[in-house]
C-alpha cells in the first residue's frame, strides 16, 4: 500500500469512528465535575459530583429507617449534610437493598459492605426534572452531598469535563 492510499485509509477511519459516535453525542451537553441539583419536592439546592467512576448515584442522608405500611416497604430518611441549610424528611418507597463497595477503613484496613437502602428520587438538573434511583448513605464526610454515577449521568444526558465545575450557574449570568 503506497503512503497516499495510507493516508486516505486512516483519514476514512478517523471519520467513521466520528460518524458512529456522533448520534451517542447529539443528545447530550457538557457539565463540570459539580453541578448545581435541586431535589424534589421541598426544593432543596445542593452541589452534586458528576463521578465517572462511579455506577450508581448516591445521596448523603441520616436516621435512616425501613418500615412497612399497607404491605409495602418504606425508607425514612433526612437529607443531610453540612452544606445543607435545612434537613427535611423523606418517605420513599424502598426499590431495593444494594451493597457498595467501600472505601478501606484506615483503623481496621478492611473493606466494609454495608447494605444501602435504594429509592426513586425526583432531581431537578439545569431546570429540567428527572426520575433516578439513589442509594443513601451519610456523605457529610464527603465534599458534595450528592454523588450522581453513570447510570444517572445517562439518563441526563451528560457528559463530563472534568476541568471545570458549576457551568450551569456560569450559563445563567
Amino acid at each position: 500500500m503506497n503512503l497516499k492510499k495510507y493516508k486516505a485509509f486512516i483519514l476514512l477511519c478517523v471519520l467513521f469512528s466520528f460518524l458512529v459516535s456522533f448520534p451517542a453525542m447529539a443528545n447530550k451537553s457538557v457539565y463540570g465535575y459539580l453541578e448545581p441539583v435541586t431535589l424534589h419536592p421541598n426544593k432543596i439546592p445542593l452541589t452534586a459530583k458528576l463521578d465517572t467512576g462511579a455506577r450508581t448515584a448516591s445521596l448523603s442522608a441520616t436516621d435512616i429507617q425501613l418500615y412497612e405500611k399497607d404491605g409495602r416497604e418504606y425508607v425514612k430518611f433526612k437529607v443531610s449534610h453540612p452544606k445543607i441549610e435545612q434537613s427535611p424528611d423523606y418517605n420513599l418507597p424502598l426499590i431495593r437493598q444494594t451493597r457498595i463497595k467501600e472505601r478501606v477503613d484506615e483503623s481496621t484496613r478492611s473493606k466494609n459492605n454495608r447494605a444501602r437502602p435504594v429509592v426513586n428520587m425526583r432531581i431537578y438538573f439545569d431546570g429540567k426534572p428527572y426520575e433516578i434511583r439513589v442509594n443513601l448513605i451519610d456523605r457529610s464526610n464527603f465534599s458534595a452531598p450528592m454523588l450522581l454515577g453513570r447510570r444517572a449521568l445517562e439518563k441526563l444526558g451528560v457528559i463530563v469535563d472534568s476541568t471545570t465545575k458549576n457551568t450551569i450557574l456560569k450559563n445563567k449570568s
